[in-house]
Parts: C-alpha cells; structure tokens; sequence
C-alpha cells in the first residue's frame, strides 16, 4: 500500500498503522487522522519495517494477529534496531480485554493496546497522549541540543576573549613596571600609589580572565567513572593548600571506596574546601566534611564555623564573578561555587544549602551511585 506523505513533516507527528486488512487501515486513519499528523500506513510487517528504517516513525499503530509476521514479532524486530527500539507501540487486537497480553517484555509506557471494535473517543484519547508525550520528548531533545550548542558557542568565546585580552593586560603591566623602574627615586608618592593601584587591577583582571578560562575548560570535561578511594582523596586535597595547617579538619563516613569521575569530584572538593578557608575569619577554622550513603546517591556536607552566607544572598553566592567581599578586600574571583554548580548540574547531581545549620556555612551536594 502507498504511503501517505504529508507536507513540513519535521514539525508533524508520524503515525504509522500496521494492518493486513486495508478496511482496518481506513477506518483507524479516518479516526485519527488530523491536522498536524503526517499518517503511513503497511499492509504487512516486513512492509512495516521497510517504512520504519526507511521514514521516521514517532508511534506505530500494529495489529496484533496478521498473517506471514504477527505484531508482536514486528516489536520485536523494532527493538533490536537502535534507530528503531524506542518507538512506542499500540497494538490493535481483536482478542478479550481479559485474555493474557504478552507485555512483560517490553518497558513500561512504551507499549499500550486498543480493543477492536475501536471505540472512537478511547483511541483519540490514547494517540493524543501518545502525541503529546512524544512533542514532549522532542522539545526536550531540541532544547537538549541547543543546550550542548550553547556551551559550545560559550567554550569558544571565552577562549577567544581571554585569549585576546591576556596581551594587552600583560603589556599594562610591564609599563607599570618599567615606569617604576625608569622613575627611580623621582618617583611621587602620589603616582606610585596610582600605579600600585593600577597593578592591582591588573592582577586581579588576569585572575578573572585565567579563572574564566579555567570555568569554560573544566565545565566541558567528560570522564568516565573509577573507583575511588574517598578518604585519600579528601586527605590529598585538604594537604594541596598551605594554609590547612591554621584549620582543625573533621572527616567523617569517608571511610569508603566509591566509583566517581575522579577528576570532577576532586575539584569539587578542591573549590568547596577553597571556599571555607578563604572566608574564614577567625584564627581558628573549623572544617567538616562528611559523607552519607543513601539507596541511590551520596551525600557529601562540607560545613565550617566561618560567617555563612544568609539565604537572600545564597542566589548571588552561585553566580559567576559574583563575590560577598568587596573585590578589593579578597583575591576571590567569585568563580568557585559556580564552577562547583556547573560541575554538578552537568553530571546530574544537587548542590544546596543546609540553612538548618547555624554555626557558619554548610553546603550539600550530591552524587548518584
């Protein structure tokens, strides 16, 4: 039997109807048929799987008892084809409501059944859920992609940016230097704190731009997972900062080996456990990380006794370049808890605030097993 084309069928639904009897195949056109869906149609399932691999199909309409190939030998040729496997199927089936269907084989919600003879309104309302669960899927695969453009896009641009700016600010910073050097001890007061003042600047400019450089590369990273034995980490990480040795580290439940993305998880560590020490403000800190095992994830708490971040600044705290000091009171570039974010969110995981704690800073995160 031909198949019917419609036109702009990119933003259509393609249905196709599987049935040896082509009385059936009109019948359940006529009811389904509308605008906006774009219907094929087979008189048999090796036609059926020659459409499939040959259009794409969003839900495919079969009838169970056919001749040569019946429909739940069509499936299950659909399932062993990765372009084709995950298509949802309603069968059409003239056998009792109270028989024994042969569902068990196939995942939940991508399989449903209409009872023949075809009740009008149940069938429209089964291919409308159907229809708009697959407009579903697919906007969330366009946003998908446009997600994975964007970060591309974003990679490239910070490159360049960076890339471009990190000269220009060097050579600021040799002028500073040589007009220091050639002024000698002719060199005012006055113009020596402005080019003080001026090389501040610049450092912390080539801070930023190393840092958002940083924040685009570390972002994009894909590793695979290994076992990991927590406790070293932690321990590896806590002895990389020279100023540990002014803190009092508690490590509690690390005591395990995990399969994590290494590298990820490090530096997660690495920027939460940066956070603490550069806002603590007392001579001695208090640090405690800490791990709970929960059925499908883990919990990691990082808390100190340092001043905290209230709740009305905790969404400024995750943007980037964003900082709670003035820029002129710490060397922070405000890219730590956002990268630490981005991290996370990229890896499918949680990073919160434990406001239930009161004695400084608690952040939470989380990481699926």
């Amino acid at each position: 039997m031909k198949t019917c084309v419609l036109t702009n069928t990119a933003t259509k639904t393609n249905i196709l109807i599987v049935d040896d009897r082509k009385e059936n195949i009109l019948t359940l056109q006529n009811i389904i048929d509308t605008e906006g869906r774009n219907i094929l149609t087979a008189e048999s399932g090796n036609e059926a799987l020659k459409i499939i691999m040959q259009e794409p199909v969003d839900l495919a309409l079969i009838d169970v008892q056919m001749p040569d190939m019946d429909g739940y030998e069509v499936v299950d040729l659909m399932r062993l084809n990765h372009r084709t496997k995950n298509i949802p199927v309603i069968f059409v089936s003239a056998v009792s409501k109270n028989e024994k269907l042969h569902t068990e084989k196939y995942e939940a919600g991508t399989v449903d059944f209409l009872f023949k003879p075809l009740d009008l309104e149940e069938t429209r309302r089964r291919i409308n859920w159907f229809e708009k669960h697959i407009q579903t899927l697919k906007e969330n695969e366009r946003l998908k992609t446009e997600t994975v453009k964007l970060q591309d896009d974003f990679t490239r641009f910070t490159y360049l940016v960076t890339h471009d700016i990190k000269a220009p600010i060097r050579a600021i910073d040799n002028l500073t230097n040589w007009i220091t050097e050639d002024m000698g001890d002719n060199l005012k007061p006055s113009v020596a704190e402005n080019l003080s003042l001026l090389r501040n600047r610049v450092n912390r400019t080539q801070r930023m731009m190393n840092a958002l450089s940083d924040f685009s590369r570390t972002t994009r990273i894909k590793e695979s997972r290994q076992p990991v034995e927590l406790n070293k980490l932690v321990h590896a990480v806590i002895e990389s900062f020279s100023e540990s040795e002014l803190f009092n580290f508690t490590i509690n439940g690390c005591d395990k080996t995990i399969s994590v993305e290494k590298d990820l998880i490090q530096r997660v560590f690495t920027e939460l456990i940066k956070n603490c020490i550069q806002h603590s403000e007392k001579e001695s800190g208090e640090i405690t990380i800490s791990m709970e095992e929960m059925p499908d994830e883990y919990i990691f708490t990082i808390k100190d006794n340092g001043p905290g971040i209230i709740k009305q600044n905790e969404e400024k705290a995750f943007e980037i370049f964003q900082t709670l000091k003035s820029k002129d009171e710490s060397e922070n570039t405000g890219i730590g808890l956002p990268l630490v974010k981005r991290i996370l969110e990229n890896l499918n995981q949680r990073i919160w605030i434990d406001y239930s704690f009161t004695g400084g800073l608690c952040i939470k995160f989380s990481w699926n097993k």
